[in-house]
């Protein structure tokens, strides 16, 4: 229960840091990040609404998000997907579209007609992240986002998911010949310390709290562990 010095404090976060997003009945991140084992908690027992940004990392996101440029991108998903993803790329097939309109074939429509269905084409397509608006996590944790043109959550999609993480993580294992870095490893990982490895988790948020709604994505969670320790993942459906 937040004591009336820390609600005072949450008014004047609020204040420096005006934002459009009720957090009321939200507790404030603590100060040096959510550690692994609150983060674990919440997406085990369905109480993801309890992790939430700071208000000034709240209202840096809302000032990103109002630069936009709305005319010529509808959403933020959309914005993510073609400027910070680049979906898809110069090479991308769905370029070749047809427009069937009263009978007559036109490949002379803008790009901006088919860009959902542009980038929904293009399989697979995954591109992992660092999430760069997070919720605050200690320093021993990294957040990425994964977006993917597949709702990546779902059981038939449950294999292929920790196939792509166990490569992004810790690249291919041969029992004699110990990890293989590849080029799929993602470039913004830490390296493992000395006599680690890397274990993640991972969840989808509820439709009520996701604030790109256009673009599959999951958050994953990603530290180092003793190699004692198991690769388990945890999950929640939205």
């Amino acid at each position: 229960m937040p004591s009336a010095n820390d609600s005072a404090t949450t008014t004047a976060a609020t204040a420096l840091y005006p934002h459009h997003t009720d957090f009321t009945g939200r507790d404030p991140p603590p100060a040096d990040g959510y550690c692994w084992n609150q983060i674990k908690d919440a997406i085990k027992s369905n109480s993801l609404h309890a992790l939430r940004r700071t208000d000034k990392g709240q209202y840096e996101y809302e000032q990103w998000q109002d630069k936009i440029d709305r005319k010529t991108y509808r959403n933020i998903g959309e914005y993510i997907a073609f400027v910070i993803l680049q979906w898809p790329n110069l090479h991308d097939p769905a370029d070749t579209l047809e427009h069937v309109n009263n009978n007559t074939t036109s490949t002379e429509i803008s790009l901006s007609t088919f860009k959902e269905e542009r980038y929904k084409m293009i399989e697979p397509r995954l591109t992992l992240r660092l999430n760069h608006y997070p919720f605050p996590v200690q320093q021993s944790i990294q957040y990425f986002v994964l977006w993917s043109t597949r709702d990546m959550s779902l059981l038939s999609e449950r294999t292929r998911l920790n196939t792509y993480l166990q490569l992004q993580f810790i690249g291919n294992q041969d029992p004699l010949a110990g990890p293989i870095i590849e080029k799929a490893l993602s470039p913004e990982l830490y390296p493992p310390g000395e006599g680690k490895k890397k274990q993640w988790m991972w969840f989808v948020n509820p439709i009520e709290l996701r604030s790109v709604a256009t673009v599959h994505h999951i958050h994953v969670f990603v530290r180092d562990v003793d190699f004692s320790e198991p690769n388990e993942v945890f999950f929640e459906r939205p």
